[in-house]
């Protein structure tokens, strides 16, 4: 028997992996490198997962480039960083959106468990109204604590009203799959072309 529940990550499962161009054009502006703007975005971004404000994260970014202040008003500038980062990681994966529905429409609980900012769920809201494709939306951000962190995954659950051993969960990120599977969930690390393939014969083996 197939899980009851389908819990799935956002981030380069219901999207596409993140389109990473813009890093080198907003470096450039601001007068550092793309690698070091990457590097400096993804240390403080777990505060701004876990629900810090844009400007304090951006700010932080900058901080740690030592280009606070170069050459931009902060204000006009973190603005255009926030366009730049929510365009990023708004390229949807419509066949992972399509399993959830699906799963859902055969009478399956579905949930959208992510690591998230206010900024990137306001664009993915107006987009696709989450109620659409999920019983349950838990977003690190609006909950105060992050993937792999166990309460969240313990909150996602007892929304869903299922055991840990009756549900899916979905991540790209080994990290989050190892905290779930400390859990009892059952895991799917999504990673490979063929990821949606294999996760549809798993949650829907008699269409296999």
């Amino acid at each position: 028997m197939g899980p009851q529940a389908l819990i799935v990550d956002y981030g380069n499962v219901l999207s596409q992996p993140q389109d990473e161009r813009w890093f080198d054009a907003m470096a450039s502006e601001i007068g550092t490198s793309g690698d070091h703007l990457r590097a400096a975005y993804w240390r403080h971004r777990p505060l701004y997962d876990a629900g810090i404000p844009a400007g304090e994260y951006w700010g932080r970014v900058l901080e740690t480039l030592g280009t606070r202040g170069h050459g931009h008003p902060d204000g006009r500038l973190i603005h255009r960083l926030i366009d730049a980062d929510v365009a990023s990681w708004t390229r949807y994966s419509d066949d992972v959106w399509t399993l959830a529905r699906v799963f859902r429409g055969d009478g399956g609980r579905t949930a959208f468990l992510s690591n998230g900012v206010p900024e990137v769920m306001a664009r993915i809201r107006g987009d696709r109204p989450l109620d659409r494709w999920f019983d349950v939306v838990v977003v690190s951000c609006e909950v105060g604590v992050a993937k792999p962190d166990p309460r969240i995954f313990q909150m996602c659950l007892t929304h869903l009203g299922v055991q840990a051993r009756q549900a899916l969960f979905v991540d790209d990120r080994i990290e989050n799959i190892e905290g779930a599977a400390r859990l009892g969930l059952q895991t799917f690390h999504f990673i490979g072309d063929d990821a949606a393939s294999r996760l549809e014969r798993i949650v829907r083996p008699a269409s296999a």
